[in-house]
């Protein structure tokens, strides 16, 4: 009988377990943000210009960079000129949880291939090592989420870093 017991108390244990740390996976630490602003980086110059947006909906978390995303509409006159921007070549969009419906990781992913929609750096190193992206489409449909950037990839497997990263930075 005692084994049955530790059976029941075995499953009960991992499964309560399974579904608090699926729920904090997913739920518990993401806030949404009411993101004022935005940059993107000028290709020509490397500085940064705000751009102007509405329509915004974006959700963060302290516990990680790498959790933010936002949709966005860009106004008219920021869609029009993107080519003063500087391109992302390595754009990964990163899943968002399935309750911020506006960001389709999927679709995302595929107009990039595509040519659909165009990756830009909005702003190089947020946080060390971690860039924040924006992928827009012609029609000012805008999506973001921050990225690992080569810097960040070296320095947090322990590699030694690349040339391009600055002394700043690998402190």
């Amino acid at each position: 009988m005692s084994g049955n017991i530790f059976v029941v108390l075995l499953i009960s244990f991992s499964l309560i377990f399974g579904l608090t740390l699926w729920y904090f996976q997913n739920y518990a630490y993401y806030e949404r943000n009411s993101l004022n602003n935005m940059t993107m980086t000028l290709s020509d110059s490397g500085s940064e210009e705000p751009v102007k947006f509405n329509n915004i909906q974006s959700i963060n978390s302290q516990t990680s960079p790498l959790k933010f995303r936002s949709c966005f509409k860009l106004e008219s006159s920021s869609s029009v000129s993107l080519d003063k921007y500087l391109p992302y070549e390595k754009a990964t969009p990163l899943r968002a949880p399935r309750w911020f419906k506006c960001f389709n990781v999927e679709k995302i992913t595929s107009d990039l291939k595509l040519g659909l929609a165009k990756s830009y750096l909005s702003k190089e190193n947020i946080e060390y090592g971690i860039d924040r992206v924006i992928a827009a489409y012609p029609d000012g449909l805008a999506y973001s989420w921050h990225q690992i950037n080569d810097c960040g990839l070296a320095s947090f497997a322990g590699d030694a870093l690349p040339k391009n990263c600055t002394e700043k930075e690998s402190e």
